[in-house]
């Protein structure tokens, strides 16, 4: 029996080891547990470790950021009320395509047409088929596609036979890519179009038209992954103008706010918390501001008691319009247009704005004519069609520069023209028929078709002693 006490001594005596063992081990994982790794680089958010990740202008994060996977050419009715609601809006798309089109800027040619016939095609493109044309691109750049429709008294869902076309019936209709859809894959590969006119009753479904009628105008070129999104079709110009342009809007609204709030009157009434409490309180108060305001207004002085006071709050707007000016500059940019076109004001300091307009007008030229070359020579062929009966093999669409010369500038540069062709005529280089004809059509000199049959076309050597008296006075 003396073996029991000595065996629960022993059992007693590892059952303190172990707690004090466990005690020991409790403090140490309480002090490595309070133990805080805090530093100012953390806190701060300076690059630390890996630099290239946390650096700030290496950091993707603040590309995503700015970078919205929303398509806003595909919220088409949003846009469409944009374009009523706001005029510089319709400045940028209208003014650049008129631009295009100035002063007959589109230039027909042909050596096969006769001159009759080259007018005749001219004259019925700029009455009939021009404005259209220009609604066409229009509306491409500010949906990201237009269509240009044939329209003839042949069936809409079969392809167009160019050999009765002569001397029928043919309209040019412009729409957008939402009112005539393409049924395919993109507009380039549809071998059909649905036309939505929801101005007819019966045609609710759609009217089926054939894809040989059918000529496009894409917006802005997309990459692959957005061109699927749009179903082939182009980017809206104002895509890449969003953010300058929300800036603009708002600015313009708190503009509007400030004015609102620019000069407030602050009348402080005397005892107003408990006139306010007296069955007649509000009303009192209310005929008490409506005195002061009249007194004010048409007899410039205010009548009130000793104790009540008076103040006048107004907003300073230094630096307001500056912002709006810089934020107008951030539209243009991403417009790619220059500030006079948008805004209609001119250049400032020394700068005469020359630069800026030959800037626009090469995007001009890359924007709008070379885009809208093709289709435009799908529509005057079909007009060729309709008048001669034939497409000249060799039809050009050219354009005039842009570029407006002085009156000074161009009487300049006639008359060094004329007094060219006269020295070659001079030095019979040149027939005198052939320099009536090119006088006429450089616009210098205009002859009649009967005065040039008139003129000799043959040169005259015996006014010459000797044969170098041709190069030399």
């Amino acid at each position: 029996m003396p073996e029991v006490p000595l065996l629960l001594s022993t059992i007693k005596t590892g059952i303190l080891k172990t707690m004090a063992k466990n005690r020991n081990k409790n403090k140490v994982n309480n002090a490595k547990s309070n133990t805080v790794n805090n530093g100012l680089s953390s806190a701060l958010g300076l690059p630390c470790g890996n630099t290239y990740i946390a650096n700030p202008l290496t950091n993707l994060a603040t590309l995503y950021y700015n970078s919205s996977p929303v398509l806003l050419t595909l919220n088409w009715v949003p846009l469409t009320y944009a374009y009523k609601s706001n005029g510089f809006i319709q400045t940028a798309i209208n003014q650049i395509v008129d631009d295009a089109f100035r002063n007959q800027g589109m230039i027909i040619d042909s050596e096969t047409l006769d001159t009759e016939e080259l007018e005749k095609l001219r004259q019925a493109v700029y009455d009939y088929d021009i404005e259209e044309i220009k609604d066409t691109i229009r509306w491409g750049e500010l949906y990201g596609g237009g269509v240009l429709l044939a329209n003839t008294d042949q069936n809409f869902e079969l392809p167009l036979d160019e050999k009765q076309l002569k001397g029928r019936r043919l309209q040019f209709m412009a729409s957008d890519r939402w009112q005539c859809n393409a049924n395919g894959i993109s507009p380039q590969l549809a071998k059909t179009f649905t036309l939505t006119d929801n101005l007819r009753e019966e045609t609710t479904g759609g009217i089926i038209i054939d894809s040989s009628r059918v000529g496009v105008f894409t917006g802005v070129k997309a990459p692959y992954l957005l061109r699927s999104m749009l179903q082939g079709w182009g980017l809206s110009i104002f895509e890449a103008i969003i953010p300058p342009l929300t800036q603009y809007l708002k600015a313009m609204g708190v503009t509007l706010e400030l004015l609102d709030e620019a000069k407030i009157d602050i009348i402080k009434i005397f005892d107003l918390a408990n006139t306010l409490l007296s069955p007649q309180g509000e009303a009192q108060i209310r005929k008490r501001l409506q005195v002061a305001v009249d007194n004010k207004n048409y007899k410039s002085s205010i009548a009130m008691d000793a104790q009540d006071d008076y103040q006048q709050k107004q907003i300073n707007f230094s630096g307001l319009p500056e912002m709006i000016v810089q934020i107008q500059y951030l539209v243009c940019a991403a417009l790619k247009r220059p500030y006079s076109k948008i805004f209609g004001k001119g250049s400032n300091g020394f700068s005469s704005g020359e630069d800026d307009l030959e800037n626009y007008n090469t995007i001009v030229d890359s924007e709008i004519r070379t885009p809208a070359t093709p289709m435009i020579k799908w529509a005057v062929g079909l007009r060729c069609l309709q008048l001669f009966g034939r497409i000249p093999p060799d039809l050009k669409i050219n354009w005039k520069p842009l570029r407006v010369m002085s009156e000074k500038d161009e009487a300049e540069i006639k008359s060094r023209k004329l007094a060219d062709m006269l020295q070659l005529v001079d030095r019979q280089i040149m027939a005198k028929q052939q320099c009536a004809i090119k006088l006429t059509e450089d616009n210098i000199i205009n002859f009649s078709e009967e005065e040039i049959a008139g003129i000799s076309n043959e040169f005259e050597p015996d006014n010459y002693n000797n044969a170098e008296d041709l190069l030399v006075d």
